[in-house]
């Protein structure tokens, strides 16, 4: 059975700074689990309810753990009976060489960012540029948001600057050239912001275009999701 210790441990993995102190994340889920477990990453442990092994009969051998424990470590109201205790991978470097850079300034809503996680993983992407206050990918919501993509796009926190060096800069607006019909210029680079700030000063000093997502209807705004999911569909078709 899951010990008081390893079940206060996989718990304070639910807040950033533990994560980063250890170098450990959690993965909850059985198809999350599945990837990870599938993918080469190093796995530190596995833990599973009865309830679940009954239901799922996994390939991977697990620790067993009531559904009171699953609850105390979970970062979810419903937990799936199965999580993953994961060691981070070294963070790489930019690849500067790459003709188009996704670059995202202060997303903190983890949704939203598993979600253009998950998108760069469907166009092709393997890194992201994300401001170093954007919110930690390993955050468990955003793990979930990622449906695994998590494992094949690296995310990299850096000021963004360097990497629009000599680039063509595209800055997500609410006015701006219409994304309809743009021709990409290479290499490049888009920067979305948040739906409730934009992008900020200090990213929009590095943009040389301003580009928009034309809308016929009354609504204030997308999310950062959405929006890059348009985007990103125009520029890279």
């Amino acid at each position: 059975m899951t010990s008081i210790a390893q079940i206060k441990h996989l718990a304070s993995l639910r807040m950033s700074k533990y994560r980063q102190k250890y170098g450990q994340f959690v993965v909850e889920g059985r198809k999350q689990v599945e990837e990870v477990f599938h993918s080469g990453w190093e796995i530190e442990g596995i833990w599973g309810t009865p309830a679940f092994a009954e239901r799922f009969s996994p390939v991977y051998d697990f620790e067993w753990m009531t559904e009171e424990e699953n609850k105390k470590c979970s970062g979810f109201d419903t937990p799936p009976g199965v999580m993953a205790l994961v060691r981070m991978p070294e963070m790489k470097e930019l690849n500067l060489l790459e003709p188009f850079v996704l670059a995202l300034d202060g997303i903190s809503d983890p949704g939203n960012m598993g979600t253009i996680i998950r998108l760069a993983d469907w166009y092709g992407l393997r890194q992201i540029l994300a401001s170093e206050d954007c919110v930690d990918v390993y955050n468990g919501k955003c793990l979930s948001a990622t449906m695994g993509s998590f494992l094949r796009v690296e995310v990299v926190y850096s000021k963004l600057h360097p990497a629009a060096a000599g680039r063509r800069v595209y800055g997500a607006f609410l006015d701006g050239t219409s994304v309809h019909g743009l021709k990409i210029q290479s290499p490049s680079m888009l920067i979305v912001g948040s739906e409730s700030h934009g992008i900020r000063p200090e990213a929009e000093f590095l943009v040389t275009e301003k580009i928009t997502i034309p809308g016929k209807g009354h609504a204030e705004s997308l999310n950062a999701g959405i929006a890059t999911a348009i985007l990103l569909d125009n520029l890279l078709r």
